[in-house]
């Protein structure tokens, strides 16, 4: 592993903001620290740049304990949610402060900072001054100035945070793109999911200072290990007795599950479905657009159930009558250990006897 936290432990005031997190980094990956705000994962990445300390255990950089080392030599980039650039100084001279502070010849900076911003595509905007940028091309700018003295190690603290929708969406591809031509290992922080499963080769999901699972975007989304990961991922909405539902009868009373939207789907009348015994009635209480399908709000047996319909299917309108049928939940209990269940109808009906 090129970074590894073993047993830290961070406390503010009363607040346990790192809870014996143990992680492990391979080297060129670009990872995300994933969660909601106060779960504790700026406070990893802050800690591994530095600029805080851990009352307990080691941060290991490269097979080094880097605990008592400075930030300024454990060969770290920074980029920060606010940019931090500095106003007086050109794009230009921003990206070559740390260059300038190493004492770099004037002939290599020069060289190190015009290849930079070709690289984040910024190549006519070296006289400029940070208030005459986009918040798109302010975030290039900070992301070149760190990379300017080639750290072997990059951090992102929410690094799309301040920028509007449609460039995130730009600055995210870019972002992938980039990392990958540089090949340097990279850690960022953010509370998005789609974010996090776009842009990162790995999630680390954090929740009040411990993490509550390691893996893959697919894995973390389509294999969750935890109630309250199944929760965080996709907009799922929460059953407390999964058992009144067709299909989940066989489980205990107090067994309680997470549902997704696209594990549900809404029939209107007359439709034929292949299941359509084991559906249950419910009335439209709303229905969303959401491009590519609409998410249609169900109340069944007193119970909110969302589902999706495709565009192309016939619309279903506010107190319309329509079955609904549940493919697939995260079933959890007091543990909040998570298994997935396919309906039981479903397995049944997908057995093949020969």
């Amino acid at each position: 592993m090129y970074v590894e936290l073993k047993d830290v432990n961070k406390t503010y005031n009363d607040y346990k903001a790192s809870n014996d997190i143990n992680l492990g980094i391979k080297k060129g990956k670009l990872v995300a620290l994933l969660g909601p705000s106060g779960s504790g994962k700026s406070t990893i990445l802050r800690m591994i740049a530095g600029l805080e300390t851990p009352d307990s255990g080691e941060i290991i950089i490269d097979k080094k304990v880097v605990n008592d080392i400075s930030p300024s030599k454990r060969g770290i980039g920074f980029v920060f949610q606010n940019y931090a650039l500095f106003r007086y100084m050109t794009v230009f001279d921003n990206i070559a402060f740390g260059l300038k502070i190493m004492k770099e010849k004037k002939s290599v900076i020069k060289e190190r900072v015009k290849k930079l911003m070709k690289l984040v595509n910024i190549e006519n905007l070296g006289d400029r001054y940070p208030n005459q940028l986009s918040g798109g091309q302010r975030q290039r700018v900070a992301f070149a100035r760190a990379l300017a003295p080639n750290p072997e190690l990059l951090l992102l603290d929410e690094p799309f945070a301040a920028i509007d929708a449609k460039v995130r969406q730009e600055l995210r591809n870019w972002l992938r793109k980039t990392i990958d031509k540089v090949g340097i290992t990279s850690i960022f922080v953010t509370h998005d999911q789609e974010e996090a499963i776009e842009v990162a080769d790995e999630i680390i999901v954090t929740n009040k200072g411990r993490i509550e699972q390691v893996g893959s975007p697919k894995e973390i989304y389509s294999n969750p290990k935890t109630a309250f990961v199944a929760k965080f991922m996709g907009n799922p909405i929460e059953l407390e007795s999964i058992n009144k539902f067709k299909g989940f009868e066989h489980l205990e009373n107090n067994s309680k599950a997470i549902i997704r939207a696209e594990n549900v789907t809404i029939i209107k009348n007359g439709e034929r479905f292949r299941y359509s015994a084991s559906t249950e009635k419910g009335v439209v209480e709303y229905t969303l657009f959401r491009g590519k399908e609409v998410e249609v709000g169900v109340r069944v047996n007193g119970i909110l159930i969302k589902g999706n319909r495709k565009i192309e299917e016939d619309a279903v309108f506010n107190n319309e009558e329509v079955n609904v049928y549940i493919y697939r939940a995260f079933v959890f209990d007091n543990d909040e250990k998570v298994k997935i269940l396919e309906n039981a109808n479903t397995r049944n009906q997908n057995d093949v006897v020969i």
